[in-house]
């Protein structure tokens, strides 16, 4: 009874659960779609640093085992979301969104399938911006400005921008000019202009261009006098006298006597012209005070149309990184170069650039080109050259690309001694900026005075340049156009490139070839806020390449070249060509410095290769020929180093052999002295 109890109990609840009806699919379904990775178009920004510069289509992709209803996107983190429905409820589906919000946007993106489930969020970053930079003089007013003001660009890139704005050119009166503020007491009364083309960080760029007219007044004169006498180019006595004669003209005018105001003014005139020397000063104040009184007599000209104009410009070219590749080895070619750009600290982007430029050099010049830097994969060298003095002297001259890292990417048991080994026995290095970013001073001194000078800092820059965040213009001045890689230089040129500052001024050590004019970016407008608050730079004195002998060897050092820019400008590849030419020792060059010429003394005198009367004669000579050089006083050291040719031509001076090796490197300086006095 008890088994045939239970046994129909089971076959009830068998009968029980057939009854109930099955659960419709939709209600089984609850797995979200698989949203895959979006995808851009066009898939390379086409501005600068990652910024398109016009609509970006958003591409997404996503499976579902029931079917993908519709994609959804959101511009305002996950505010609202915009549908993008799908055909045909597909298990695979793609669909597309062209986003033109302007700005950096973090785009949301998911897909909902047919039973409602939605996939969590995926997100990508799309950065718009369509909009140049605009400018603006408020200096300026309805088209006038005073004799005393400051012309600032107020540079601003519509929000929300890419930001970055960088002066790329600047213009004054149709002369192109360092991008700097401009003090409208340099300028002549009446109608100028100044244009800038302006870039953002996506390289939006418009040129603007302000037609304004310089107008003088009683408060600017005055302003002028008290410039002028604090710059001592007016005597205090007689700015005082003008100043007289300024406030008696000024009471009179306001006092409705124009005629006798002007007759003050001409007065005001005699004065400046009798008492104060020609130049910018007296011209300034004799042209002001004769607008003045043209002024009073109504006698000034009508004035020409003003305004702001803008025209579209175009920003800076993106370059992409070139497919390097191994030169093959020429066994006919004069010589051999080694390219050394490994870095263990900052690696900068230039470096491709430099080596694909070197190489072309090496095919145009016919000399091997090998590379060293495992972070070049396709081009380096299996192994270090550094660890075998053999090795390294198969190559003429060494190119340290920018090869940064603290304490430096040669290690200082296995290679630093070898490479120093390698100079000693009469090697090249041709060293380009990052060069001078490596290594230590307490570690390396010795790298510090082959490179010349240790990196400390730079200045600022902006975006709008395009691939150079740091860069800012500069005027470089061709200080010895005799050495092969200055000689095609014009005396003075503009570059845009990062600037090094350095842990010392390196002038007296080395044979200076090129230098900064720090004037020309002190205040520049390119700099956080230069403009008014200068930089920090190195007092005025700004050597920038340069070439001694040292070590044995034969040094060259450029530390311009941070923008990539720059490899692909043939005039900055032939200051390259001529440091790589001259260390290799295949083109003479002038490298004397006043530092290898004392050391030389100093080591004869210890050898007693001289005596010590000789030593400390050469010795004074030196430092007189030394001092006058620094001071630029080239006529002065000339008949110092004079002296030492005749001191080391008398046989009771010592040495021979040591004698003649001063006299050669004392006429080298001679040669370097005259040829700047030239």
């Amino acid at each position: 009874m008890r088994r045939r109890f239970r046994a129909s109990a089971v076959a009830a609840c068998v009968t029980a659960v057939a009854l109930i009806p099955a659960a419709p699919s939709w209600a089984e379904e609850t797995t979200p779609p698989a949203i895959n990775v979006a995808t851009l178009s066009p898939s390379a920004p086409t501005g600068q640093n990652n910024w398109y510069r016009g609509s970006v289509t958003l591409n997404m992709s996503a499976t579902d085992d029931v079917g993908i209803a519709k994609f959804q996107y959101s511009l305002n983190g996950g505010a609202a979301y915009i549908d993008v429905p799908v055909e045909g409820a597909p298990a695979s589906a793609t669909a597309s969104a062209v986003i033109t919000q302007e700005g950096n946007t973090s785009v949301r993106y998911r897909a909902v399938d047919t039973s409602g489930n939605v996939a969590a969020f995926r997100s990508i970053s799309v950065r718009i911006d369509t909009r140049a930079p605009a400018a603006s003089y408020p200096a300026i007013t309805d088209g006038h400005v005073g004799h005393v003001a400051t012309l600032i660009p107020t540079r601003t890139d519509p929000a929300p921008g890419s930001g970055g704005v960088a002066v790329l050119n600047m213009y004054l009166d149709g002369k192109l000019v360092p991008p700097l503020p401009v003090q409208t007491s340099d300028l002549s009364l009446g109608v100028h202009t100044l244009a800038v083309q302006l870039s953002d960080a996506a390289s939006n760029s418009a040129k603007y261009t302000q037609t304004f007219i310089v107008t003088t007044s009683f408060a600017d004169v005055g302003t002028l006098i008290g410039r002028f006498v604090t710059a001592g180019s007016v005597p205090a006595e007689v700015g005082a006298a003008l100043q007289a004669k300024l406030d008696e003209a000024k009471a009179l005018a306001d006092a409705g006597s124009a005629k006798q105001a002007s007759q003050v003014l001409n007065k005001f005139v005699s004065i400046a012209n009798g008492q104060i020397r020609p130049g910018s000063a007296r011209s300034t104040l004799v042209g002001d005070a004769r607008h003045l009184i043209d002024q009073l007599k109504g006698r000034l000209a009508p004035e020409p149309v003003t305004g702001l104009e803008s025209e579209p410009a175009e920003g800076p070219k993106f370059i992409p990184d070139p497919v390097l590749a191994p030169l093959p080895h020429n066994p006919d070619a004069d010589y051999n170069v080694l390219v050394f750009s490994r870095t263990t600290g900052f690696r900068h982007d230039h470096i491709p650039h430099t080596v694909a430029a070197i190489q072309k050099l090496g095919i145009a010049n016919n000399f091997n080109v090998d590379v060293y830097d495992p972070q070049l994969s396709t081009v380096t060298l299996p192994t270090s050259p550094f660890l075998s003095l053999d090795t390294l002297k198969k190559y003429d001259t060494i190119v340290f690309e920018s090869n940064v890292g603290h304490p430096g990417p040669l290690d200082p048991i296995t290679e630093q001694p070898t490479f120093e080994a390698y100079m000693n026995q009469g090697g090249g290095y041709v060293g380009i900026h990052g060069a001078a970013d490596s290594f230590e001073l307490r570690t390396w001194p010795w790298y510090g005075n082959l490179v010349g000078g240790f990196f400390t800092s730079h200045p600022n820059g902006q975006n709008g340049f395009g691939q150079c965040g740091s860069c800012i213009h500069a005027e470089v001045v061709t200080e010895d156009n005799s050495h092969p890689a200055t000689a095609h230089l014009p005396a003075k040129w503009m570059t845009v490139d990062e600037l090094y500052n350095f842990d010392r001024n390196m002038r007296a050590d080395v044979h200076t070839l090129l230098s900064l004019n720090e004037d020309s970016y002190q205040l520049s407008l390119n700099s956080g806020n230069a403009a008014t608050n200068p930089l920090r730079l190195m007092n005025g004195d700004h050597p920038i390449a340069w070439c001694q002998n040292w070590g044995g060897g034969k040094a060259f050092s450029n530390i311009l070249g941070h923008f990539r820019t720059q490899y692909y400008d043939d005039s900055f590849m032939r200051i390259i060509l001529g440091g790589i030419e001259t260390t290799a020792d295949r083109t003479r060059a002038n490298c004397s410095s006043y530092r290898e010429t004392s050391l030389l003394i100093e080591a004869d005198r210890a050898a007693g290769l001289l005596t010590a009367d000789a030593a400390d004669a050469a010795d004074a000579a030196l430092a007189i020929a030394r001092d006058s050089y620094l001071a630029t006083n080239y006529t002065t050291a000339i008949p110092a180093l004079n002296s030492i040719v005749a001191l080391a031509n008398h046989k009771a001076s010592g040495d021979a052999a040591a004698r003649s090796e001063l006299a050669r490197q004392a006429r080298a300086l001679r040669e370097w002295m005259q040829n700047l006095n030239r």
